[in-house]
This record gives C-alpha cells, sequence and structure tokens, in this order.
C-alpha cells in the first residue's frame, strides 16, 4: 500500500519512506499551511509546524507523523476526535542529543569532574535522560536525577528537586507539558534558579520553555554557565540573550544522521504496522594516532571534539544574532545544518592497544578502537 505524502523537507528521505509513497512533496516546516495539503493522506512534521484543527480542517490526512520525540506542537485531542492517526519518534535522537551533552563538556573541560566521579544533575528521565544517566554512570560519573513522572531508579534518583538544582552540572531533558501537579514549563524559573551557584554549569537541550528568560538573567548574574541549545522564546533570540551563555547551538542537539534517518524509520514503521528499518552509519575512522593516553579526560576530550565541536555551532550562531535574530534565520541553520556523525559505531584509529581504562571508556561510547601499530 502507498500513501500521498507530504513532508517537511528537513525530514530524511530514507528508501522505506521512498518505498510507500504513491507522491512525496516536500516543503519548509515553517510554511505548510492548509493549501499545501490538497491530496495528501500523510503529514509528516517536526516540531515548527503547529498542527492544529486550523491547518487539518477540510484536508484528507488520515495520520499525522512528527520526526520528534516531543509532540507539543500537535493538537492530539483533535486528531483523535477526528479519527486521525498519530506517531512521533521517541528515542531516536537520544544518542545524538547525549552525545551533544558530551562534546559540551569536553568544550567546556568539565569531562575530568564526570570521570572523577563528579556529580551530575539531569531533569527528566524519558530517553535522552535514560541513557545520559547510564552513560555518565558508565564513565564514572554520579548522576542525580529528577522526574516525579518516571520510575528513577534509586541508585540514581534524587531526593528532591532542590537536591539535583546543586549538582555541579545540570542537564535538562524534560518535555516540555503544564499538567498538574508537576508542570515542565519553566521549571528553571525565578525561585528555582536561586538554587544554582557560580562556577556551575546548566545545559539546556531539550525544550527551550523548561527555562524562563528571567531565569537566564538571574543566572548570568550569580556566574552560572549556560550553555543552551533550545531558547525561551525560539526561534527569537536577543543580542543580550545570546551574550549571556558559554556555548549557544540552533536546536540541533539531536541533528545526527542516524537519528534523522531513525526518526523517519520509526514513522515508516508506525504507519505500515511493520518493524522500522535500522539504520547502519558509515564514516571514516577518527585518527587519534599520536595523542597521548596517560590522561584519561584529555583523551576523551580530544575524541569527543575530534568528532563533534559545538564551538563550530556556536560561532555560527553567534554570526547571526542581531538585535533579536529572525525566525527564518534560525530555521535556515537548522535547515541547511550539516548533519553530523555519531561517535557510537565510529572505528577510532590508535597506535596501539589502549590503556584498559580508554578501552573500558570507549566501549561506554559504543566506538571501536582500530589498532594501526604495535602496543
Amino acid at each position: 500500500m502507498t500513501f500521498r505524502i507530504l513532508a517537511d523537507d528537513a525530514i530524511a528521505v530514507t528508501p522505506e519512506l521512498t518505498a510507500i509513497a504513491e507522491t512525496l512533496r516536500r516543503v519548509p516546516g515553517s510554511t505548510i499551511q492548509r493549501d499545501d495539503l490538497q491530496g495528501a493522506d500523510v503529514l509528516l512534521v517536526r516540531s515548527i509546524t503547529q498542527v492544529t484543527e486550523q491547518l487539518l480542517t477540510g484536508s484528507q490526512v488520515t495520520h499525522v507523523g512528527s520526526a520528534t520525540a516531543g509532540f507539543d506542537h500537535v493538537d492530539r485531542d483533535y486528531l483523535q476526535q477526528r479519527g486521525i492517526g498519530f506517531s512521533c519518534a521517541p528515542g531516536a535522537n537520544a544518542n545524538a542529543v547525549v552525545e551533544y551533552v558530551l562534546s559540551v563538556l569536553a568544550a567546556r573541560r568539565r569531562l575530568g569532574h564526570v570521570l572523577e566521579g563528579g556529580g551530575i544533575g539531569i531533569l527528566g528521565y524519558g530517553h535522552v535522560g535514560r541513557h545520559l544517566a547510564a552513560l555518565v554512570t558508565g564513565l564514572g560519573g554520579a548522576v542525580r536525577c529528577w522526574d516525579p513522572w518516571q520510575q528513577v531508579p534509586e541508585s540514581i534518583r534524587g531526593e528532591s528537586l532542590q537536591q539535583v538544582l546543586c549538582q555541579p552540572v545540570l542537564s535538562l531533558h524534560a518535555s516540555l507539558h503544564n499538567e498538574a501537579p508537576w508542570p515542565s514549563c519553566g521549571i528553571i524559573d525565578r525561585e528555582s534558579a536561586q538554587a544554582c551557584f557560580q562556577g556551575q554549569l546548566v545545559i539546556n537541550a531539550a525544550r527551550g520553555p523548561l527555562i524562563t528568560a528571567e531565569a537566564i538573567d538571574i543566572l548570568d548574574e550569580k556566574g552560572v554557565e549556560m550553555v543552551l541549545d533550545v531558547w525561551p522564546e525560539e526561534p527569537r533570540i536577543t543580542t543580550q540573550q545570546f551574550a549571556k551563555v558559554a556555548l549557544g547551538t540552533p536546536h540541533i542537539a539531536g541533528y545526527s544522521l542516524t537519528a534523522k534517518q531513525t526518526a523517519t524509520n520509526m514513522l515508516v514503521a508506525s504507519i505500515t504496522g511493520k518493524p522500522p528499518a535500522t539504520c547502519t552509519q558509515q564514516g571514516a575512522a577518527i585518527d587519534m594516532r599520536g595523542c597521548d593516553t596517560d590522561s584519561a579526560s584529555e583523551w576523551l576530550t580530544r575524541l569527543l571534539l575530534a568528532n563533534y565541536d559545538p564551538g563550530r555551532d556556536h560561532r555560527l550562531l553567534a554570526a547571526c544574532v542581531a538585535d533579536t535574530m529572525a525566525p527564518e534565520t534560525f530555521e535556515a541553520l537548522r535547515t541547511d545544518y550539516p548533519l553530523r556523525r555519531e561517535l557510537r559505531g565510529l572505528p577510532v584509529e590508535v597506535d596501539g592497544e589502549l590503556p584498559e581504562r580508554l578501552q573500558r571508556l570507549c566501549k561506554v561510547l559504543g566506538a571501536r578502537p582500530e589498532y594501526t601499530g604495535g602496543g
């Protein structure tokens, strides 16, 4: 069975998607209007498209798929009332986001803290938070996680939100919602920002409104080091706001080729009822030959940044931020983003057999050392 598909042009086109498409039209997600849906029975979007009654009224769409983990941009109640199927891609970009966070830790010289058993607070224990907790624990860090909506293992469960907020590194991975009694929207607000402290590193690679604009000002005043991939009023970013972050990127934490392809194939699977096809990553080996292996943190920092350096994306975004970044400029950065490779599954060239500790760290990250000489 084939379908007439309208898709955001930033969604990856895989062989599996092509195979079910009678027709496949691709348009920018920010411009999708009701008229674009004429003749389509499947709509595939990202978070930039608001899927509402206004958009779908009068269309023949029978299924909406969002190539995202979150779905706050979709009126699912309306879809259910109309009998329109819905699917999303939870977990598709989890490893990409986690590797982004680890690369941020490398760029901000915090990996030593993790490897030496330092504390990391994680807000949210969904696909990304769970994967980050596992990798940080595997690397030797001490995780404290807060998510009252999930069953967090006792070994890493924070005693309170306050305890998690007070960790030297805080990474946000909660879904965005206003559901009582524990809404996540604005979870880092004026009050909770007061719990943060000078020298702390706060990373938001989830949803922009988890941190309020007022909280960003307070965190800056307190000397907190901030890394934002998402923004309170995205796609608008002011020069003043950008100046307060140590690293800022244009909502691309999950933008790996593998994540994009996996998301597409998960949507195809939901439409066809078949298991999703596996995406295999291809790529040249990361050359770590000649690198000093005496310091685990320095070696791991070099490995992570060799694969992905968030400083590059920070500089690209900085060049675009004027008084207020135009929404179309922000979206262009994302649409034209050169999808990066994930470290997981990539070969790593080394001179000889790595020390046991580095072998273990590679195993945790899923990298594959390839010995090119005697050691």
